[in-house]
């Protein structure tokens, strides 16, 4: 792998980690046009620690607070943690094959901005009745749920639980904020389980692609989550729904 490819990939992580547009599905469809063949679950492994690194930079005043005693944010994570970790074993064995499937990852494109639409049309209804519901345990279970699902590529993990947040009732700042921090536990967790499987190839890896991509995952993921403050407060959701569609489509047209 060239600098230039690890630096193409990180940035197209970052983006699609936090816009809902699914980032396991990019990589895939990235990876199949540089006619990568092995397993890059290694390079993956980095460009998901960069992400999650851009959320606790971003967050970190979140972090804080939810980690003080007795907070009712922490309380709701923890909850929505649980129906992730489950559905995450169910799927494991199945969702791991699919990576390599770049016409099921268009399919679950199309899956995931026809669900942006929907989100948006409730996300517009909850504003119309000037009516924000609390975060609260039913909608833990919800949002996490989503997030579990959302192990299949193709299937955007932040458009699933943002848009599960609109659909319950959440404002968008709610939504969004509830959703990465979600991520958090869910995301380092799944990848110390992947570094844990492939230890013993780490020694045989070239470290600077992997480090740049690394890095420019997180730099771009910064850059994204405020971008989706401003997009998400606008209703402009739909608007990825349409390129969800559109990119599931063309993958799923072209390739053979």
């Amino acid at each position: 792998m060239s600098l230039v490819q690890a630096v193409i990939l990180g940035v197209v992580q970052g983006i699609t980690e936090f816009f809902p547009i699914s980032s396991s599905g990019h990589l895939v469809i990235m990876q199949n046009i540089f006619g990568f063949r092995k397993d890059m679950l290694v390079f993956d492994i980095f460009l998901h620690f960069g992400t999650l690194i851009s959320i606790v930079i971003f967050f970190r005043k979140d972090i804080m607070d939810m980690m003080r005693k007795g907070s009712q944010v922490l309380k709701f994570i923890v909850i929505g943690c649980v129906p992730t970790f489950l559905i995450g074993i169910l799927l494991k064995g199945i969702a791991e094959p699919l990576f390599t499937d770049a016409r099921l990852v268009g399919s679950c494109l199309i899956i995931t901005g026809i669900f942006l639409f929907i989100a948006s049309f409730f996300a517009a209804y909850w504003k119309k009745i000037r009516k924000d519901r609390p975060v609260g345990i039913l909608n833990s279970l919800v949002i996490g749920i989503a997030q579990g699902i959302a192990v299949i590529p193709g299937i955007s993990r932040s458009g699933a639980t943002i848009g599960a947040g609109l659909i319950a009732g959440l404002n968008e700042e709610a939504a969004l904020k509830f959703s990465f921090l979600l991520a958090l536990p869910a995301v380092l967790g799944a990848n110390l389980l992947k570094a844990r499987q492939i230890c013993g190839n780490l020694v045989s890896i070239d470290a600077l692609p992997f480090a740049i991509g690394g890095i420019a995952a997180m730099v771009t993921g910064l850059a994204a989550i405020k971008a989706l403050f401003g997009i998400l407060k606008r209703n402009m959701l739909f608007l990825f729904g349409i390129y969800c569609i559109f990119v599931g489509a063309a993958v799923i047209a072209l390739v053979r």
